[in-house]
């Protein structure tokens, strides 16, 4: 790995840290060592990327915006990679992380307008926003859209299912929908009606805004 992709890779480790409420030095630490087999902080501090006191590690305004930016580039590569490209998720992960490195700025801007300016990776995870999101103020619409943007007669393919409540994923995916299955939407009121296949399903508004899907031609 160049010293270049190293910096990246170890930046990007202490954001998703941070983001875990984990500042600590020596558990970071373990977690670079495991990752790319050097310990690299004493460089960043020494280059102006972040700040270690009382074995606390913090982003300098400059290690603030370059991480802010690789975290960006990996979870829009993985939102490209799984909604268009639509690679499984065992091989996105890696896949992303080659991508981060090479992803240019406009390739980056170009990449989220055609996404709608997603604001959660395929995890869950929040994207920062870009100089293009902050332009677009929510006025493109995305090609993956909550299964509550579709009107009856529409269809859909699900791309992926947004909940943190397992009970609630495990029954969607009971009732089959899951990821590649595609689904028409009959009702949107009181309640969604879309056919699975060949059943039919009720779905509260609640659950059917977790489900995202990529609008497809025909009923």
């Amino acid at each position: 790995m160049e010293r270049n992709q190293k910096i990246e890779e170890v930046l990007s480790i202490i954001w998703e840290e941070r983001e875990k409420s984990n500042s600590d030095k020596e558990k970071i630490k373990k977690i670079i060592l495991e990752k790319i087999q050097e310990d690299i902080l004493k460089d960043l501090v020494a280059e102006g990327y972040i700040t270690v006191d009382n074995n606390s590690v913090r982003f300098t305004a400059k290690g603030e915006s370059a991480a802010k930016d690789i975290i960006r580039r990996q979870r829009l590569a993985e939102r490209l990679l799984i909604d268009v490209l639509e690679i499984g998720r065992k091989e996105t992960d890696s896949y992303a992380c080659e991508f981060e490195h090479i992803i240019s700025k406009e390739v980056e801007e170009s990449i989220c307008t055609l996404l709608g300016h997603p604001q959660e990776c395929p995890h869950g995870h929040p994207i920062p926003a870009g100089d293009c999101c902050l332009k677009a103020k929510g006025i493109i619409e995305s090609i993956v859209v909550p299964l509550t943007k579709l009107s009856p007669g529409n269809a859909g393919k699900v791309v992926y299912l947004l909940t943190h409540k397992h009970p609630r994923l495990h029954k969607l995916m009971s009732l089959g929908i899951v990821p590649g299955v595609r689904i028409f939407v009959h009702q949107v009121f009181p309640s969604f009606i879309i056919q699975v296949e060949e059943t039919q399903v009720a779905l509260e508004d609640d659950i059917a805004k977790e489900i995202y899907v990529k609008k497809i031609s025909g009923g």
